[in-house]
């Protein structure tokens, strides 16, 4: 038994406490919930008792939330929305696998093999679901996702499909004009123009850390545009606007089809890099198996299919 439901003894007492919070009376709750009033407040009493904590400022018409109770309120509230979304897919029969990725992520793997992925995973229906900074994917209705890590996260099983390697890239144009190619050492890149991404909520490197990996230091010059996605940084690369910090295996595409070049070495990182991660709960999961061994062969084939290596 969870060590939550120890806790708080008994789950309707969260059922009750979160309609409490949400209608601000102890009355509408216990006529919500087809209890009597004062079973509601002996509920609440109890629960209180149990986390040693005040949850309500108790007045005469309403009961308003405690700090303390609002915080409670608001993980409650999500737990139970969860609960409500999982459940009404079951009831409607769905044998669904709802994975989260990243844009680039989306845009380079799932997305040109569409096809391919639903008729490996059927009768599994994939949906994705798109989030950008890591800070978002608590809100995001999921299953599993693909998302960069170094290390495991505690209480989910996981997989590493790539490590981080990454590389500059530029337009044909551009890496005509200036010089480069892929043998171009670290330090020709110094003076060039570069596409800066914000890394707020995003752990992979940035140009400081690629020249960090290189043996040299970088300091950004302060007047520098930073683009909120790498997704809009990519198309001013293929325009010859700038050089691009870029992952080999998310830059497959562009590569097979000239649009982008490498043009400096490449930096790895072993311990860290793209993972797949899920619920214990899921490891047995017929769709999810066959999930998982759709997305090893596209990742493998991402890899073996660049033409620059």
């Amino acid at each position: 038994m969870r060590s939550l439901v120890r806790t708080v003894g008994h789950l309707q007492r969260l059922a009750a406490f979160e309609a409490v919070g949400r209608l601000g009376s102890f009355t509408a709750a216990a006529a919500e919930l087809g209890m009597s009033q004062p079973a509601v407040s002996k509920q609440m009493k109890a629960l209180e008792g149990s986390l040693k904590t005040a949850l309500f400022v108790r007045e005469s018409n309403r009961s308003e939330l405690t700090r303390e109770g609002a915080l409670l309120h608001q993980a409650v509230t999500e737990a139970f929305d969860l609960l409500e979304a999982r459940l009404s897919r079951r009831r409607g029969h769905l044998d669904q696998l709802r994975v989260a990725v990243q844009p680039s992520v989306a845009e380079s793997w799932f997305v040109p093999r569409l096809d391919e992925m639903r008729s490996a995973v059927a009768p599994t229906d994939i949906q994705l679901s798109i989030f950008d900074h890591e800070r978002e994917l608590a809100d995001v209705d999921h299953d599993v996702s693909v998302r960069f890590a170094e290390g495991s996260q505690p209480g989910m099983c996981s997989e590493r499909l790539v490590t981080e390697a990454v590389v500059p890239v530029a337009s044909p144009g551009l890496a005509s004009q200036l010089g480069l190619t892929r043998h171009s050492p670290a330090n020709a890149l110094l003076t060039a123009p570069l596409l800066h991404v914000d890394h707020s909520g995003r752990n992979w490197q940035d140009w400081a850390a690629w020249f960090a990996g290189n043996g040299l230091t970088y300091v950004r010059p302060s007047e520098t545009v930073v683009y909120p996605t790498y997704g809009s940084a990519v198309p001013l690369a293929i325009s010859g606007n700038g050089v691009l910090l870029s992952w080999r295996t998310l830059m497959g595409d562009h590569l097979r089809r000239g649009l982008l070049l490498e043009v400096g070495p490449l930096v790895t990182t072993p311990s860290r890099g793209y993972v797949l991660q899920w619920p214990s709960a899921l490891t047995r999961d017929p769709g999810l198996q066959r999930f998982r061994s759709w997305l090893r062969r596209a990742v493998s084939s991402q890899e073996s299919e660049d033409p620059q290596r």
